[in-house]
């Protein structure tokens, strides 16, 4: 979401409606939408261009919300629910004239309590480090959304640069409601200072990882194991016996199913072994398969997505995540175009959480509240990254940079 528009529109202005908008109504016209506007609806839904925004009109899961005055489409909302955890994300774009702010200050929390009253259980917002000020207006006597952390050098493929993105959410229930005209972190940053505008101390840039365009599968040995991406003639009984764990399925939320060898094949055949691949962790000593990540490659956002499961009869799991990370995630960095790696652990899954105080290679950037649907219930989520450029990097055994006074 972002805004470039004055805070305030005409005294006499006639007040703004919210309407869905439906696809015979769509305007053939949207050369309107420029690219700052086009990165911010591209926070709720991938578009190359704005006038792929009528082909949203008919896609389940996705409502887009005019904002009309005097019966003149200003500005529009685009809403994109997760089919699997019904998070909804909310983007915002105005046209370039109007009034934004102003026009946001007068439908968003309509459309807040809309969504809500519909059935939705989260709402999440990624606001632009850049005009996160201009908007600070809006959340003045803000009674929903709080934040939940700061994700750092996303890349904008409609800008073509980095902007750190804030993630406000709001969740149903009176309980995860913020303090009136409040987006603290929690009780303790209050207590301690750290407020909304504080910034992270930004380090100077260090030499970055070299950076090819060679890809493909990943074959890396340490002192005391093996990874390598494995395919569908890999499968064997030990790897079916790994997916089948009760305790890798529940410290990853997967969906509750009996894996034969076929189906495992069939798993595995899914994955590219390029750009989404499914890489075995094993043994050096035996060649014994102990765990595997999966890794899948985003080169338009110039990012990747990592997940692992250890099989949870290991004794040292957690050294084993230390010990192959990095030079995982180094790899990747020296293979692809991407210089940000993204990993979400369930706060259920306390031992890999444990592990990562001794890490030195991910950051803490976000814990996402009640952000995925369990078997329980809604559960957080905690979002660690790193980044090509070692400066953004944590020191060992810091979860966070120093954040700096404002």
């Amino acid at each position: 979401m972002n805004d470039s528009i004055a805070s305030t529109g005409p005294e006499d202005q006639a007040l703004p409606k919210l309407a869905r908008l439906q696809a015979p109504d769509a305007p053939a016209d949207w050369s309107w939408v420029g690219p700052e506007s086009l990165a911010s609806l591209n926070t709720a839904v991938p578009l190359a261009e704005a006038n792929q925004v009528p082909t949203l009109l008919t896609r389940p899961g996705v409502e887009v919300w005019g904002v009309y005055v005097a019966g003149r489409l200003q500005a529009m909302y685009i809403c994109s629910d997760h089919a699997q955890h019904h998070v909804t994300r909310i983007a915002y774009a105005s046209a370039p004239q109007a009034p934004g702010l102003w026009l946001l200050q007068h439908t968003f929390m309509q459309l807040t309590e809309t969504l809500l009253s519909a059935g939705a259980q989260k709402l999440s917002v990624h606001l632009f480090a850049g005009a996160i000020r201009r908007i600070w207006p809006l959340f003045r006597l803000n009674k929903r959304f709080f934040l939940e952390g700061r994700l750092r050098q996303e890349w904008q493929p409609a800008l073509q640069r980095n902007e750190d993105v804030f993630i406000v959410s709001a969740v149903d229930g009176e309980g995860m409601r913020p303090e009136s005209g409040t987006l603290w972190l929690n009780s303790h940053a209050r207590s301690s200072g750290q407020r909304f505008f504080s910034s992270w101390a930004n380090s100077q840039t260090s030499a970055l990882l070299p950076e090819t365009n060679s890809r493909g599968s990943t074959l890396v040995d340490t002192a005391e194991y093996q990874l390598r991406t494995l395919a569908a003639k890999d499968v064997n009984e030990t790897l079916v016996r790994l997916l089948n764990s009760p305790q890798l399925v529940g410290s990853m939320n997967l969906p509750r199913f009996a894996f034969s060898v076929p189906s495992a094949r069939a798993l595995l055949a899914s994955f590219d072994r390029n750009f989404n691949q499914f890489i075995g962790i094993f043994k050096r000593t035996n060649s014994e398969l102990i765990g595997f990540y999966t890794v899948l490659v985003n080169e338009p956002a110039r990012q990747a997505h990592l997940a692992l499961g250890i099989h949870s009869g290991e004794v040292a799991a957690s050294r084993v995540m230390v010990d192959t990370i990095t030079p995982l995630t180094d790899s990747y960095f020296e293979r692809f175009p991407i210089q940000k790696i993204t990993g979400n652990v369930l706060v259920t899954n306390r031992r890999m959480l444990l592990s990562l105080t001794h890490n030195y290679t991910f950051l803490l950037e976000a814990v996402l509240r009640q952000e995925c649907l369990g078997d329980q219930g809604r559960l957080d989520v905690v979002v660690f990254s790193t980044f090509r450029d070692l400066a953004l990097r944590p020191k060992l055994g810091r979860f966070a940079p120093v954040r700096g006074t404002e």
